[in-house]
């Protein structure tokens, strides 16, 4: 009797390891980390103000407004966004960030990490995902 209860106290034992080994997630997969390029949650931060400047990587812009997650633009009055080859431009139909003339009033789309947006200091740089721009009102 004593090796049955023996038996099934191990069996218990074994079961409750087993199980909790695979509750576990998988590499790369369960709670991301809070920083860096797997940073989660991420958040849409938009732009909305005028160009004040741009090169091949790079806008400069005044901001005037934004959303909830643009607050510490929209306190600077300035943002510097990084452009590459996935951001989207629009002036007129699909053009590329050399068409966009100082003065444009623009609409800018960009992802960022919410932890970064919230905490103190100066705001993370922002890579745009899209640009809206509209020429200048006559």
């Amino acid at each position: 009797m004593k090796k049955l209860k023996l038996f099934a106290v191990v069996l218990g034992a074994v079961a409750l390891g087993v199980s909790s080994a695979a509750a576990a997630p998988p590499p790369g997969k369960g709670k991301p980390a809070t920083a860096g390029a797997t940073c989660r949650p991420k958040v849409t931060v938009v732009l909305k103000g005028t160009l004040t400047s741009s090169s091949a990587g790079s806008l400069g812009m005044a901001v005037k407004h934004g959303n909830r997650w643009a607050r510490a633009y929209t306190t600077l009055g300035t943002a510097t966004l990084v452009v590459d080859d996935s951001t989207k431009i629009r002036r007129n139909g699909k053009k590329l960030v050399t068409d966009l003339a100082v003065g444009d009033r623009l609409v800018v789309q960009a992802r960022s990490c919410k932890a970064d947006l919230t905490a103190e200091g100066t705001p993370p740089a922002l890579t745009a995902v899209r640009v809206v721009a509209h020429p200048v009102k006559a």
